[in-house]
């Protein structure tokens, strides 16, 4: 009785996780949200490795070089002015 229990919560966590996943990184979840997503990481390699491939994407963008992004009206940095400046940037070196 417990396995089909179990496959449906993994199921439910599954579909709901991936969505989240940029919220969990920035820390703007709920202890239960960030509980209930650690415990399906535990035990999916597919939103791990979507968990992976975020913090390898946020490394990249914090390590661009030049100036840091503007604040666009709402104070939010405006990451993508930022990162279609430095395409236009010439190559290091």
């Amino acid at each position: 009785m417990l396995a089909p229990l179990h496959r449906m919560r993994f199921a439910r966590d599954h579909r709901w996780t991936p969505g989240r996943l940029s919220a969990y990184l920035d820390e703007e979840l709920s202890p239960r949200s960030v509980a209930r997503i650690e415990r399906h990481l535990a035990g999916c390699p597919q939103c791990l490795a979507v968990l992976h491939g975020l913090q390898r994407m946020l490394r990249a963008v914090h390590g661009l070089r030049g100036s840091a992004p503007t604040p666009r009206a709402d104070g939010v940095p405006d990451i993508a002015a930022a990162v279609r400046r430095r395409l236009h940037d010439p190559p290091p070196g």
